[in-house]
C-alpha cells in the first residue's frame, strides 16, 4: 500500500510539473499525509471473494436478520438456547505463517530465521458457542483410517477421523446426535426449543441431519449464502471488537506448536 502512495505522489509530482506547477510532492508527502490524516491507516487488505463481496449486501442481510428475530419471537426461543457450529481446520505444525513477533538478531547475521514445525497434517475442530457467551466441548477430526479409543481419555467430546482431516456427511451426525444434543438439552433449564445456526457446508445439509434434528426437536437455521465472512459468529474477521472464535484459537494453536517444539525440540 505505502509503495502504491509513493507511486501516486510521484505520478501527481509528475503531472504537477507538465501543468506548470515547479514544485510537487517530496518523498516525505506520504508519512505526512497520514499524519494529518490519523482517521488513515496503511494495512494490509484480507483477499475477498467477489461471491462474497456481492452478496453481502443490505437486503441480504437485513431479511438474515429479519426472519432470525421472526422465528425467535414465534417459537418462543430464548438467546441460551440459541447456539452457532462451525468447523475450523488446523495443522500439526502449526501452519506456515509467522506471527508478528520480533527477534534480536546481530546486525552481522544475514539469516535471521526462526525453527519452524512443517507438519502440515490437517485437523479439524468442530466448534460450538451459545449466544450466552458459553461454549461446548468440541470436537476433532484426524487425518487416517484406524481409530483407538484409549489414546483419549476426555468425556463429551467426539474424536473421529477420515482420510482427509475433514468432516464427513456420517461424522457431522455424529457430532450433531452424540455432542450437541446432549450438551444442549444437558443445559436446557427453561425447556424450551433449541436452534442450532449454521453455514451451508454439504456436511450440515444432509437428510440425515435434518431426521436428527427433527427427531430430538432441534430447530435449524442457515447462514445465507456466501455470508459467513461477516455473519459467522465463530469466524467472523470483519468486527472491530474481534468478537470472532477461530482467529484466537488459531493464534494459541500456533503458540502452542512453537512452545512444544522449543522445549522439546520436535513438534507435535
Amino acid at each position: 500500500m505505502l509503495k502504491h502512495m509513493k507511486k501516486a505522489a510521484h505520478t501527481f509530482g509528475n503531472h504537477a510539473k507538465r501543468s506548470g506547477v515547479k514544485k510537487g510532492p517530496n518523498k516525505n508527502w506520504v508519512n505526512q499525509f497520514l499524519e494529518r490524516h490519523p482517521e488513515v491507516k496503511l494495512s494490509c487488505p484480507t483477499g475477498l471473494d467477489p461471491k462474497q463481496e456481492t452478496m453481502f449486501n443490505y437486503a441480504t442481510v437485513n431479511h438474515h436478520f429479519k426472519l432470525l428475530d421472526d422465528f425467535l419471537k414465534s417459537e418462543g426461543i430464548p438467546w441460551e438456547n440459541v447456539y452457532n457450529m462451525d468447523e475450523k481446520g488446523i495443522q500439526l505444525g502449526g501452519g506456515r505463517k509467522c506471527d508478528n513477533t520480533k527477534y534480536l538478531y546481530s546486525q552481522k547475521q544475514k539469516a535471521r530465521v526462526k525453527i519452524q514445525n512443517v507438519d502440515l497434517e490437517l485437523v479439524t475442530v468442530i466448534e460450538c458457542v451459545c449466544a450466552d457467551g458459553t461454549s461446548l466441548k468440541p470436537g476433532f477430526v484426524f487425518s487416517g483410517v484406524e481409530f483407538c479409543p484409549e489414546w483419549f481419555d476426555e468425556d463429551n467430546i467426539l474424536v473421529a477421523t477420515s482420510e482427509n482431516g475433514l468432516t464427513s456427511d456420517f461424522i457431522g451426525v455424529e457430532w450433531f446426535e452424540k455432542i450437541f444434543v446432549l450438551q444442549t438439552k444437558a443445559r436446557n433449564e427453561s425447556g424450551q426449543p433449541i436452534l442450532l445456526i449454521y453455514n451451508g457446508h454439504r456436511s450440515h445439509k444432509t437428510i440425515q441431519l435434518r431426521q436428527a434434528a427433527e427427531k430430538h426437536s432441534v430447530h435449524l437455521f442457515c447462514l445465507p449464502l456466501h455470508t459467513t465472512h461477516c455473519l459467522q459468529p465463530l469466524n467472523v474477521w470483519h468486527s472491530p471488537y474481534n468478537v470472532g472464535v477461530f482467529g484466537p484459537l488459531q493464534r494459541a494453536w500456533q503458540k502452542q506448536c512453537e512452545d512444544f517444539l522449543e522445549e522439546r525440540g520436535e513438534g507435535i
